[in-house]
């Protein structure tokens, strides 16, 4: 499954929970802001946000947006 496919799928769920689902926090904004470069292993990165590292929207994004469409 895809990094897209699983916010997909997780926003679904928050959608179908909209009741006591009230918002959502995201631990950066693009994928260079990311608390998970170099953790747990420094010199790892890790690409989990929405944009890129231009603040690009990702796949993932656009998944997100077409929910609410």
């Amino acid at each position: 499954m895809s990094r897209a496919a699983d916010y997909e799928a997780l926003f679904k769920l928050f959608l179908k929970h909209k009741d006591k689902v009230t918002r959502v926090t995201f631990w950066g904004v693009n994928d260079g802001d990311s608390w998970l470069n170099n953790w747990p292993i420094r010199g790892r990165t890790s690409y989990p946000l929405l944009f890129d590292h231009n603040n690009q929207p990702k796949p993932a994004f656009e998944k997100v947006i077409a929910l609410k469409k």
